[in-house]
């Protein structure tokens, strides 16, 4: 049994959930950073974060939130599959495999989530977006445990 596989079994399924949701939090966070340097940078102040909506922007401080909620949920996604997929047998970093997981969340959310759902954020030059994803996955891939 390798280090991987001795933390794995240490590690109960809830305790990857739980983990994979910290990871998306501060990933998450780590994206809405960047996000919010893009918007400061071009004279917007922090108005980006208030385009995580459909139809109409929304306060800043409601699309954080709301951003925040998916990148949570999404980090226990990762986890999960990661640890479901033996993804560490790769022997990838860490930091790499979230990067990953991140920018096939980006083209998934360019070419399919944001479009069906009308969102304000295909709004925003690409750059930023994908800025954000790769501050994400960077993140997340990092922190998550087995």
């Amino acid at each position: 049994m390798d280090k991987v596989e001795a933390q794995r079994s240490t590690y109960s399924i809830g305790d990857t959930a739980v983990s994979g949701l910290l990871g998306g939090l501060l990933g998450g966070l780590a994206m809405a950073l960047v996000i919010v340097l893009f918007s400061l940078l071009s004279g917007q102040g922090v108005t980006y974060l208030g385009e995580f909506s459909t139809g109409t922007p929304v306060p800043p401080v409601q699309g954080l939130l709301m951003h925040l909620a998916v990148s949570s949920i999404y980090g226990m996604i990762y986890a999960l599959v990661r640890r479901g997929a033996r993804i560490d047998r790769l022997k990838l970093p860490g930091w790499l495999a979230g990067l990953a997981y991140a920018l096939m969340l980006w083209v998934v959310a360019v070419l399919v989530l944001l479009p069906a759902a009308k969102s304000l954020m295909l709004e925003l030059p690409w750059v930023v977006f994908f800025c954000g994803h790769v501050a994400y996955g960077l993140v997340l891939g990092a922190r998550q445990k087995p």
